[in-house]
């Protein structure tokens, strides 16, 4: 090499200009695509109707259209309209489509909610492929932007950067959308229109960013190799059909005739790796659930700190704040230290060890499912709930049990379940408010695989009907519920009041009522009466502390002068810091098996293939969102995991194993194959670029013949070349 040679490449490339917009443009489009589809589930079916099986399956089938639309926009920005004019283009779909699914959030120009739902799963889809088509190439460009080999380092870095902004924005955009939607409300119910708003115009100050870039852009020429390597692998189909068929060594030498055999070698490679990602849908499917069924997980535990309530959605983010946490500690402490004792020093072990992680993780998942779980009363049983609100202590007989129980004033009271015949059942009360103690039988309405309640008033026993809603033996499947009953009728209005937060309850007609249940924040809340007791205008009348999936029945009596809070299902007992180990397992899996399989597919490609084992890889993702919506609907229609989240954790975790027996058996394969293909070259776990050498029976059917060491080193250093650089587009 020449003096001048060695100059250039011994000068410091300055950092491309391009690069900067580029990372800054995508952190702001991730902070609105997560603040967006973060907490879709529980929009979709607090405001648009939706069931929470129904909610999950949309979403995993628009996400997986996301990562199926990559493979598309790479070949239209490729082929035809470029990479940045690609990107800008898309920007503009998405801010449209943002602002179609933030229509659907403003209930007073929705007149029904089906209205609401059609325009909400419209800006959906369009923003969701928009994001699709140009999620590939936002990455290929900002790659685009460095001098290759001289700016290697810098690359490698600009793709540690970029995944870093990836989780950066997931992290910011689930966290304001969780603490707006939670401390606002917007139309008299939960907000989601203000922080739909603002991720908007995020958005628009997305595309700009991205806009004022483009004169700094560097774009690599237009490639058609992924064109190229469909239409070699359809000729091969198409031959291997034809009645006078040769035999050939494989079935894609048959493309030979028309295509060259450097490129019928990529293909056989690309195939190779292929068949190593039918592995990888279903870490996906798993990985998936820690923004579908870990949230509704979280809705089910307590998330009190303090006074603070963490949001069950905001359980999510703890993921990418992981992943911002975890990349530059694997990066910088923990691989350096296994490499002293060689271990994970290759890719596809970290990856084998990524899917160990992601098995523990489930089986961690179910074991905090069990905690939470409901067990169904059957069809023939029934329970009763006995409220005391009298001055002094009472016993309770029931019909059914041969038993009397003592009640404490203000106590509450839960026998045994019962088998149900009839549509009553006697309850025998005894108190010395009633009558000097004398018996005061009561017939209370019962149904199966339902509750009732009696109230113990100083008007007399009071028997409700049970709600409307099936119930278990530990729980009912209803989240912070709340009735007011008033056994006198002396009260007509009662209100929940927690800072500026009221919620109202309106007890109409005469003589005993009470309301139906009705779906409450958790908080401290005062109990406020209009008229107020003694003649006042409005009095406090005692506090509820409303907790996470507790239901509970108000007892108000003499206008006010008594009232008494009973819990009719406790809430619950399982903090959501338990969510903690399982999410740490499975990001922890994920930067393993993740950001290793990236790697594992960029280095084995052959050097013109490298773009579409990328796609591929992204493609894994899309199969593996719409198996879980698959595996989910399925679920759903049979009813198969109903109550019972534990089991289906622990199926996921059963099929995440044998995959990953699966996925050693194929690796060993695949090394096995490419040391026969490419004899004497490494074909350890962690081999490195494929050899571009032209195989041998490429070779021999083509009549070429192989060319020098020298020139083969100068193939793979033209392939990594990038002939748009410019040096005046850096600083």
């Amino acid at each position: 090499m020449s003096e001048g040679g060695t100059k250039e490449e011994g000068k410091k490339l300055p950092y491309p200009r391009g690069a900067f917009f580029i990372l800054v443009g995508y952190l702001l489009e991730r902070f609105v695509y997560y603040g967006l589809f973060g907490g879709a589930v529980f929009y979709m079916q607090r405001m648009l109707g939706f069931t929470s099986s129904s909610a999950k399956t949309v979403k995993a089938v628009m996400e997986g259209l996301i990562y199926l639309a990559p493979i598309a926009g790479a070949i239209l920005a490729d082929t035809y309209l470029g990479k940045a004019r690609t990107v800008f283009l898309m920007c503009c779909g998405y801010t449209v489509g943002a602002g179609i699914y933030t229509l659907s959030s403003a209930t007073p120009i929705m007149a029904t909610v089906s209205s609401a739902r059609v325009t909400g799963i419209m800006g959906l889809l369009v923003l969701g492929i928009c994001a699709g088509l140009m999620k590939a190439v936002y990455s290929s460009l900002g790659a685009d932007q460095f001098k290759i080999p001289e700016q290697r380092e810098q690359q490698k870095r600009f793709f540690y950067f970029f995944y870093w902004m990836i989780n950066a924005g997931a992290f910011l955009g689930q966290l304001m959308t969780a603490q707006l939607r939670d401390s606002v409300q917007c139309f008299g119910d939960d907000c989601y229109f203000l922080p739909y708003v603002m991720l908007v115009g995020l958005m628009v100050t997305s595309t700009l960013v991205f806009a004022l870039g483009r004169s700094r852009y560097v774009e690599a020429p237009p490639d058609t190799m992924l064109l190229q390597s469909l239409r070699c692998v359809g000729h091969a189909i198409k031959k291997t059909w034809d009645k006078d068929r040769k035999q050939v060594e494989h079935w894609l030498d048959r493309a030979l005739d028309r295509f060259s055999p450097e490129l019928v070698r990529d293909v056989k490679t690309t195939m190779r790796v292929l068949c190593l990602f039918c592995t990888f849908p279903l870490f996906w499917a798993l990985f998936y659930q820690t923004s579908t069924g870990m949230i509704f997980q979280a809705k089910r535990l307590d998330g009190l700190i303090g006074t603070y309530r963490i949001p069950p959605e905001m359980s999510s983010t703890v993921n990418p704040l992981l992943i911002i946490t975890l990349i530059p500690l694997f990066d910088l402490v923990i691989y350096p230290l296994l490499t002293r004792y060689g271990l994970l020093t290759k890719t596809t072990s970290r990856m084998i060890v990524g899917m160990v992680f992601a098995v523990t993780a489930f089986v961690v998942y179910a074991l905090v499912n069990i905690s939470v779980e409901q067990v169904i009363l059957p069809a023939s049983q029934a329970r009763v709930h006995v409220y005391n609100a009298l001055p002094c202590p009472a016993s309770v007989t029931l019909q059914k049990l041969d038993a009397s129980l003592q009640v404490p004033p203000g106590g509450r009271l839960v026998p045994e379940d019962f088998e149900v015949e009839g549509d009553q059942v006697e309850v025998v009360v005894r108190a010395i408010c009633y009558s000097g103690g004398a018996e005061v039988r009561v017939e209370v309405p019962v149904t199966g695989a339902h509750e009732s309640t009696l109230v113990m008033a100083p008007t007399g026993p009071l028997p409700l009907p049970p709600p409307p809603w099936t119930t278990s033996r530990t729980r009912m499947p209803r989240l912070r519920q709340i009735r007011v009953i008033t056994p006198d009728g002396s009260v007509d209005n009662l209100t929940l009041k927690y800072d500026a937060l009221e919620e109202a309850f309106t007890l109409e007609g005469s003589g005993p009522k009470w309301t139906p249940f009705k779906k409450i924040s958790p908080q401290d809340y005062k109990l406020v009466v209009k008229p107020g007791p003694f003649g006042a205008a409005e009095g406090t009348v005692g506090d509820a502390l409303v907790r996470q999936d507790g239901v509970y029945d108000v007892v108000v009596s003499g206008s006010g002068a008594e009232a008494l809070v009973f819990v009719m299902t406790p809430p619950a007992e399982v903090h959501m810091m338990w969510l903690f180990p399982q999410y740490l397992l499975i990001t922890i899996g994920e930067v393993l098996f993740s950001v290793s399989g990236m790697d594992f597919a960029y280095s084995q490609a052959p050097f013109a293939m490298k773009s579409t084992l990328q796609a591929a890889n992204l493609f894994t993702i899309t199969i593996g969102l719409w198996l879980f919506a698959g595996l989910n609907a399925i679920a759903g229609a049979t009813g198969s995991f109903k109550h019972r989240a534990s089991n289906e954790s622990f199926l996921y975790a059963a099929l995440m194993g044998l995959n990953t027996v699966i996925f050693v058996i194929l690796l060993k394969w695949y090394h096995k194959s490419e040391g026969t293909a490419h004899s004497g070259s490494d074909t350890g776990l962690d081999s490195a670029n494929v050899d571009s050498k032209p195989s041998t029976s490429s070779s021999s059917a083509s009549g070429r013949g192989r060319g020098t060491k020298e020139e083969e080193e100068e193939e793979k250093k033209k392939a990594h070349l990038n002939p748009g650089f410019v040096d005046d587009h850096a600083v």
